[in-house]
C-alpha cells in the first residue's frame, strides 16, 4: 500500500499497517489546515510487474521551488480514497481500479512503462471485489448503495451529513 504522490521533494511512502495510514490524517497542509484525505494505490501482489516509483518533473516557479515528486502509477494498482471528518460533513471513502478496456484505451495517452498487458485484470478485479466485500460486511448499514462502516453511523446519529447525504432529510436503512 503506498500513497498516490508523494511529498514534493520526497521518496513515495508505503505503508504496512492501518495505523500508519490513519497517522497522516494528523498531518497539517502548509497553510496549517488539517489533513483531509488520504489517497491510496494499492499493489496486487503478483498481478504486474514490481511495483516501482514515477518520479514527476515539477515546475519550481508553480510548486514553491519543488523541482520533482513521485507517484504510485501503474493499470492495476487499486485506488483507496479515504476522508476524515470535518465539523460538518463526511466525504465519501471509495475504491476504484481500472478495467483492461479503459487501461488498454489510455495506454497511448498516458504511457506508463509497463502497458496493460502486463497486469492480470482478472487478479486485480477479483482483490478489488474482496476488499468491498470485506467493506461490506463490516458495514451497519446504507445510504443508497454506500454501505456506512460504526464510525460513520455515530456521526450520522449526532448529525453529521454524510456526503451528499443529511439526516433528517435521508433515511440510513440499518442492517439486519
Amino acid at each position: 500500500m503506498y500513497e498516490s504522490y508523494s511529498d514534493f521533494e520526497r521518496p513515495l511512502r508505503q505503508f504496512h499497517s492501518a495505523d500508519e495510514v490513519l497517522s497522516q490524517f494528523e498531518r497539517t497542509y502548509p497553510n496549517g489546515k488539517p489533513w483531509d484525505t488520504v489517497y491510496l494505490q494499492l499493489y496486487v501482489l503478483d498481478a504486474g510487474p514490481a511495483f516501482t516509483p514515477t518520479r514527476i518533473e515539477l515546475d519550481p516557479d508553480r510548486c514553491g521551488g519543488a523541482t520533482f515528486r513521485y507517484s504510485a502509477a501503474g493499470w492495476g494498482l487499486v485506488q483507496l480514497h479515504l476522508n476524515a471528518p470535518k465539523a460538518e460533513y463526511l466525504g465519501n471513502s471509495h475504491t476504484n481500479h481500472n478495467s483492461l478496456k479503459r487501461a488498454e484505451t489510455w495506454a497511448p495517452v498516458v504511457g506508463l512503462e509497463a502497458g496493460p498487458d502486463a497486469w492480470d485484470f482478472e487478479r486485480i478485479i477479483a482483490f478489488s471485489s474482496r476488499l468491498n466485500r470485506q467493506i461490506r460486511k463490516q458495514s451497519v448499514g446504507k445510504l443508497g448503495s454506500r454501505p456506512v462502516l460504526p464510525g460513520a453511523s455515530q456521526l450520522w446519529e449526532q448529525g453529521v451529513s454524510l456526503s451528499p447525504y443529511t439526516p433528517g432529510k435521508d433515511v440510513l436503512q440499518i442492517k439486519k
